[in-house]
């Protein structure tokens, strides 16, 4: 028979499981999906990589995707992680509405961590269980569930935070061992939500240092805290090979490091910080709301200001918030016991989120190694909303049971006045943009919501029943608060149909008309390039999908010599313009040719995409329309064969070439007799691609700072080039060119 605290704990757990489910109701049975970035960018990755698994393939490079891009090096590609895994074993072909599922998963499971953190605390359940809720739906996490890989970070942190502080309680190496699991979970998707994590974990490890040094514990080194730095040492060696793979891409990538300016551009505006108010202030986030009228859509006018409106929103429920002005500031317990770590984090992760509104992130990015490889200071957002649901939770168990005292009355006043003053702004700013009528709505829902907080919250200090039914129905506000604010919005859930082609291309108006050209190859057998541009962001991964050797895509990381020489912060949305390099400077140029791009699909007629353009070797072969998007079909006569033998002077040497296998990560070519000279292969060179002429190794060498070269005999000859960036030989180069670099 369960104890009564086992009891309790499986109720707890059965509550944030059933909450998850009415959460996620509008994903798993209206057929919502996560749109944007979710499918824009991650879905056609994962699709990539199921569709390599099980057909046996090698998915550490793509063809499909930017002409040729290291997938093992890219967190973006969700190879190094294991939860998304789950969809690309279980199908060739996972559906969107399976990796959405896969995707809302980690949710719950961050919310057990964050309840077992409060047991592990000894927190009163309901401390424990509206922290866990809190967590879970939080705005700045539950609003950006297109950035895939953050919320999954956002898991892994709530796990390593609970078996941090186990051992911090309980000590023992197996649990330290257990924390390096779970910090090494959290730092192998390398994105800011996971490094700005780390620096949380540390500090929060160096503050019970601190605590211990003052008030000394029995054997607490060797029990508590060595297991915790043996636990450290462990996850940096489990993520040395991904961390050293993906600085060796960023090396040689259009992204090393990013500028302040650069930076800068995805700030928090001080404007939103009005949304951890009022979520509905800019009327953004409801499917029957107003139309969005914050920062930064073009009412504000504001140049540089980069961060998708998702990006800034703070409400993390209307609960949280009450128990911050009643028991943190009027009962004066925001800075003692566990609140205090909390209150600290969440002041500066407002401060780093608001980027070059404020000098502190300058400080930051000149100080602090690492800052500058991120690129939106706006993710703070994510360890903000982490750190006030723990906060509320602290506060829950520190000031519920403490004895109703009145405040003092300058205390009160503070309040009043500080409350006075944010509304008034609020006020001011909606009459000065003409949006009093949104304000006014946007006060319906939350007042209701502050009402019954207070009752709930005053009741709740009563002994007895009604006590305990006063603490219930505050877990149930909190619960429907986020429901009703984080679920099935304008933000984080759409219908399928516009992203239906990617599950389906071949029922596309446009897209239909696209898969017959990719049986199409060059005389040697292997498949053309194709560009596709202008045509929506849905698309812009598309190849990865249908299996097309796209030239075009979306991914903040591109290769260099790519960024360089054939599309300058290119990504193919719908642009009404293509930028171009220096060698491939138009259509016309004999770079487009080298590469074999013998399709361009493109929302706009070529001349229009590119006015240098003047020639007419790229034919109209047709078009097609899709509601208000029209495609045209071009084809390149002009375009080479992807592989070639030169001499010495460059020009091309008359050796008949056949391609005997053409994968993701190996090639075979077999040339017939004639002179010496080098064969290129007009794909991209990359660290890891090794070559064999007649079974012999030989350099692989970079042509015209783009292709693979290597030399051959005169004779027939066999040529292999092999991918591969986890050999020993790779990784201690990549160490010892990392570690030179200037």
């Amino acid at each position: 028979m369960l104890s009564n605290d086992r009891r309790i704990t499986a109720c707890c757990l059965l509550a944030i499981t059933a909450v998850w489910v009415i959460f996620c109701w509008p994903w798993f049975l209206d057929g919502r999906i996560i749109p944007y970035d979710a499918k824009n960018h991650f879905y056609p990755m994962i699709r990539f990589v199921a569709e390599a698994w099980h057909a046996g393939e090698d998915f550490s490079w793509s063809p499909h995707h930017y002409g040729g891009f290291p997938m093992i090096a890219d967190p973006q590609s969700a190879i190094w992680t294991p939860s998304f895994w789950i969809p690309s074993l279980i199908s060739a072909a996972p559906s969107m509405h399976l990796v959405d599922a896969v995707h809302l998963l980690h949710l719950l499971v961050g919310a057990f961590a964050i309840f077992a953190f409060g047991k592990v605390s000894d927190w009163r359940w309901e401390a424990s269980l509206i922290a866990a809720l809190a967590y879970m739906m939080a705005g700045p996490s539950s609003l950006r569930l297109e950035h895939m890989l953050m919320t999954v970070s956002y898991m892994w942190l709530a796990v390593a935070l609970w078996q941090l502080k186990a051992v911090l309680v309980h000590g023992g190496m197996w649990r330290g061992l257990g924390f390096g699991v779970a910090l090494a979970l959290l730092l192998v998707d390398r994105n800011h939500v996971a490094y700005l994590g780390a620096w949380l974990l540390f500090i929060y490890w160096l503050a019970a240092v601190v605590s211990d040094l003052r008030h000394p514990r029995a054997q607490a080194l060797r029990r508590v805290h060595l297991p915790i730095v043996i636990g450290g040492i462990l996850a940096l060696v489990l993520i040395a090979v991904p961390v050293i793979l993906l600085l060796q891409l960023a090396h040689d990538s259009n992204r090393p490091e990013f500028s302040y300016l650069q930076a800068s551009w995805q700030s928090l505006h001080p404007a939103a910080l009005f949304s951890f108010v009022l979520p509905e202030y800019f009327g953004s986030l409801r499917v029957d709301g107003g139309k969005h009228w914050g920062p930064p859509s073009n009412i504000w006018g504001e140049k540089g200001l980069q961060v998708h409106r998702g990006m800034l929103h703070m409400y993390c429920g209307m609960v949280p918030l009450v128990v911050v002005m009643w028991l943190g500031i009027l009962k004066r317990q925001m800075l003692r016991g566990e609140a205090r770590f909390f209150t600290i984090a969440c002041i500066l992760c407002v401060f780093y989120a608001l980027g070059r509104y404020t000098p502190v992130f300058r400080v930051l990015y000149d100080a602090i190694p690492g800052v500058d490889l991120f690129r939106r200071p706006a993710d703070a957002l994510f360890i903000f909303g982490f750190a006030l649901a723990l906060l509320t939770g602290a506060l829950v168990q520190q000031g519920l049971p403490l004895r109703a005292t009145r405040p003092s009355l300058w205390l009160i006043s503070a309040v009043v006045l500080a409350l006075v003053a944010l509304f008034a702004a609020m006020f001011g700013l909606a009459l000065s943009l003409d949006r009093l009528a949104d304000f006014a709505n946007s006060l319906i829902v939350p007042t209701a919501v502050v009402a019954g907080s207070i009752l709930a919250m005053i009741l709740a200090q009563r002994a007895g029943r009604q006590g305990q039914l006063a603490l219930v129905a505050l877990v149930g506000i909190v619960a429907a608060d986020l429901v009703y604010h984080s679920s099935n919005t304008r933000i984080n859930a759409r219908p399928p149909e516009a992203y239906q082609v990617l599950e389906q291309a071949e029922d596309h108006p446009i897209f239909a008309q696209m898969l017959p050209l990719l049986d199409q190859t060059d005389p040697l057998g292997v498949p053309w390039r194709t560009e596709i541009i202008g045509l929506g962001p849905v698309v812009q991964n598309l190849p990865q999908v249908i299996r097309s050797q796209g030239l075009l895509g979306y991914n903040p990381l591109r290769l260099s010599g790519f960024e360089q020489h054939i599309a300058p912060e290119m990504q193919n949305n719908a642009s009404s313009r293509r930028n171009f390099g220096d060698q491939m400077t138009s259509y016309d140029s004999p770079l487009a040719d080298q590469l074999g791009l013998r399709y361009v699909i493109s929302g706009a007629p070529l001349d229009q995409i590119d006015p240098a353009y003047g020639s007419d070797h790229f034919t109209l072969i047709g078009t097609a329309k899709h509601k208000w998007r029209t495609a045209h079909f071009y084809e390149n006569t002009r375009a080479l064969p992807r592989v070639a033998v030169l001499s010495e002077a460059g020009a091309s040497l008359d050796r008949e070439i056949s391609v005997l296998a053409y994968e993701n990560t190996h090639i075979a070519l077999q040339v017939e007799a004639g002179a010496a000279g080098t064969l290129v292969l007009r794909d991209f060179h990359y660290f890891g691609w090794s070559a064999t002429v007649n079974g012999q190794p030989v350099q692989v060498n970079k042509h015209d700072d783009l292709f693979r070269a290597v030399p051959v005999p005169a004779g027939p000859s066999r040529v292999e080039f092999q991918f591969d960036l986890l050999t020993r030989e790779n990784l201690l180069g990549a160490l010892q060119a990392l570690a030179f670099a200037p």
